[in-house]
């Protein structure tokens, strides 16, 4: 009895273990690291629908000149097109944390293998991990939806708003928010229990990972599309039965208007397809446990790991690049880490996903300006797309190359490390162009070709892959240390502070460069001058970014950026280089 009071109860403790560990992976490398990370993505998280939210004078003065008007219709379509950009924005967020968490939705063979020494049964650790989503996801919507619950209403309140009564509106977009919300992560949930149960074990790790990946890219373009919604004009948001009666935001909008007292039958039917929609998914889920449990010994104990091992190969694209064995053995050890780790292929595809899904966007907004041609659309696609996924997708590839793989087997490298250690540098390097940025322009210039000529697209190119060389060099400057061999400490730079730099980038830098680029390939001589010019920064940082390669020892212990670097190693490095 003291035992159990102590404890209070197996389900309840399980429970408690898997809220505490529900953020600790294979990305991190010690429990407990995700704490840092969770405050920064709360204080971004809370006030997320906020953003959305009308303020300032502009946007008060439009809706007293939309109440002063003697028709309702112009006010009710911003009114809506508000509320459906919320309602997209706080989906695409409830999306992202949830595929974040795809590993945590479901018992796996790591909870069975940790909970194994102990007098524990199946069914009280599929209890536990059910009740455990159950409070991440009351946690999650709660945080999601408190403060513009109690906002929206009164930003979108005026003159010909559906109801006078406040309460009625706070409870109409507090019940469409956090139902919509509960769909979403219900949805993921189920979705990840029908592969669990439909797929082979071997399948399911292969397919789940490419999902996950899928659900955070569209998740994100999502969200990005979600600011282009509130301008949409009151034509489009009166096309809505047509075009967008298949869309989850059109149907808890239905039912936010339903709960206003809106008698259109088009919203009563949204309303009745989102309550269906909700009701099935949490049913799916619930049948999704059900069979996992049923299946729970084939599925996680009786199914093997695979152990596969490479092919040996006379001719690959690696060994082209590699000259000396030590090239070879590394370029390998990368690309085959790579392609194993569940954790690095995740956050690979999905800053893959982030790319595409942020020029999709970029694209769609252009479209809107520019026109809706597809020659006018070509030439945006080849002009800003380069530069912009070359941006994320090299940044993503160094928050890849820092995860570690297996920690404690680095000892092997830095036995070795001095018979090859400039070697290995260099294959990093060509590494890295190989992966993030020859696929960019493969698969671009085709179009590029298409859309502008030969010597047009001749000239563009080569500037833009001058410039994302520079980005390289100066993303990868201070880059001591061999892929997936070094501790990671997640959290050392606040997210806002993250997004605001790609945002910046993204929004100024890369537009300004894209348009110089188009510029400089029109005229030869500019070109020429361009073509000196980005050559020279980039010869310039390639030189200083590899002065003393060699000789100074690889990091594999990543310490928090507590201390003010002061650039004292960098200094040592190149005085023991000059000696």
């Amino acid at each position: 009895m003291n035992h159990v009071r102590e404890t209070h109860g197996t389900t309840l403790e399980l429970v408690r273990h898997f809220v505490a560990r529900m953020f600790d992976g294979e990305w991190s490398a010690t429990a407990g690291q995700w704490q840092t990370v969770a405050v920064s993505a709360f204080a971004l998280l809370l006030p997320a629908g906020l953003l959305l939210l009308r303020s300032g004078s502009t946007d008060q003065d439009r809706y007293l000149r939309l109440s002063a008007l003697t028709s309702a219709e112009p006010y009710r379509a911003a009114a809506l097109a508000d509320e459906l950009a919320l309602l997209t924005l706080v989906f695409a967020v409830t999306a992202l944390v949830a595929a974040i968490q795809w590993q945590s939705l479901f018992p796996s063979r790591r909870d069975y293998l940790a909970l194994a020494g102990l007098p524990v049964r199946a069914r009280q650790i599929f209890t536990a991990r059910f009740i455990c989503i159950f409070i991440l996801s009351t946690a999650l919507v709660v945080a999601m939806n408190l403060l513009p619950s109690v906002l929206a209403p009164l930003a979108y309140g005026g003159h010909w708003q559906k109801n006078a009564s406040l309460v009625v509106n706070i409870r109409a977009q507090a019940v469409a928010s956090g139902l919509g919300c509960f769909f979403v992560l219900s949805a993921i949930v189920a979705l990840q229990g029908l592969l669990l149960n439909v797929l082979p074990a071997r399948w399911f790790a292969c397919v789940s990972v490419y999902v996950q990946a899928a659900i955070i890219g569209g998740a994100l373009l999502a969200a990005l599309f979600s600011w282009s919604i509130r301008d949409w004009p009151a034509e489009r948001i009166r096309e809505l039965s047509q075009l967008g009666a298949w869309a989850p935001p059109v149907w808890f909008a239905g039912l936010h208007e339903r709960l206003l007292g809106d008698p259109d039958p088009f919203f009563a039917a949204m309303a009745r397809r989102s309550v269906f929609a909700l009701l099935a998914s949490i049913l799916l889920v619930v049948l999704g446990y059900i069979a996992c449990y049923r299946r729970y010994q084939k599925l996680l104990l009786e199914t093997p790991v695979p152990i596969t091992t490479a092919p040996t190969r006379r001719w690959t694209v690696l060994r082209l690049l590699a000259r000396k064995p030590q090239q070879q053995a590394i370029l390998e050890f990368m690309a085959l880490t790579l392609s194993r780790s569940r954790a690095q292929r995740v956050i690979w595809l999905a800053y893959i996903g982030a790319a595409i899904g942020i020029v999709i966007n970029s694209s769609l907004i252009d479209a809107r300006f520019v026109g809706h041609d597809a020659h006018s659309v070509l030439n945006f696609l080849v002009l800003y797309w380069p530069l912009s996924m070359s941006v994320v997708l090299l940044s993503g590839f160094r928050h890849v190359l820092r995860i570690p793989a297996e920690l404690p087997a680095n000892w092997i490298f830095q036995l070795t490390e001095n018979l090859g250690r400039k070697e290995w540098m260099s294959m990093v390097e060509r590494f890295i162009i190989l992966y993030a940025i020859a696929p960019v322009y493969l698969l671009l210039f085709p179009l590029t070709l298409l859309a502008l000529g030969w010597p047009l697209a001749l000239r563009m190119t080569s500037l833009q892959i001058l410039i994302s060389l520079t980005i390289f060099e100066l993303l990868f400057y201070s880059w001591q240390q061999l892929p997936f061999t070094c501790s990671y400490t997640p959290g050392k730079r606040p997210l806002i502070l993250i997004l605001g730099g790609y945002l910046g980038v993204l929004g100024m830098i890369v537009p300004a460069l894209s348009l110089s680029v188009r510029a400089g390939s029109e005229f030869i001589e500019l070109f020429a001058v361009y073509l000196a010019f980005f050559g020279g920064i980039w010869i310039g940082a390639r030189k200083r970014r590899r002065e003393g390669w060699g000789d100074a020892k690889l990091l594999y212990e990543d310490l928090p950026e507590g201390v003010p670097d002061l650039g004292i190693h960098e200094l040592t490095w190149r005085g023991y280089a000059a000696k």
